[in-house]
């Protein structure tokens, strides 16, 4: 059941992602680009990773999420600050249009993938004892 509710939150997440790729408006290709890998096409390959039980898909999933936990804002960044799902608080000075959110959704979904992805490494010690 836990993976199937992560595979299920990555879909939305994935959803959305599209969604905020499709209606938002980007001045130039690479940021349409890396926003799309960023929010469509990682976060589904989480998704199918995480519902097989996959190690790549769930390792590809939490880096992901672990690379947006804390995110810089500016006006110069090639990656945009912007995510699917967020729940970011400030951290630092936003008074020049420079300075870093803190990611809750993010560390959250890092620190579950990585339990998953506990789960699937280890073995099952109950199977271990019948041998």
């Amino acid at each position: 059941m836990k993976f199937k509710v992560a595979s299920l939150i990555l879909a939305l997440f994935t959803l959305i992602g599209l969604g905020v790729t499709i209606f938002s408006d980007f001045e130039n290709i690479e940021r349409l680009i890396i926003c799309s890998v960023l929010y469509v096409l990682i976060p589904a390959y989480g998704a199918y990773g995480t519902f097989i039980r996959s190690r790549t898909g769930i390792l590809v999933s939490m880096t992901l999420f672990l690379f947006q936990s804390i995110r810089s804002v500016g006006s110069d960044s090639l990656i945009p600050h912007i995510a699917p799902i967020t729940i970011s608080f400030p951290f630092s000075d936003f008074s020049n249009g420079q300075g870093y959110l803190i990611d809750y959704f993010a560390i959250f979904m890092a620190i579950f993938l990585a339990w998953l992805l506990k789960v699937v490494i280890t073995p099952n010690k109950s199977l271990n004892r019948d041998k």
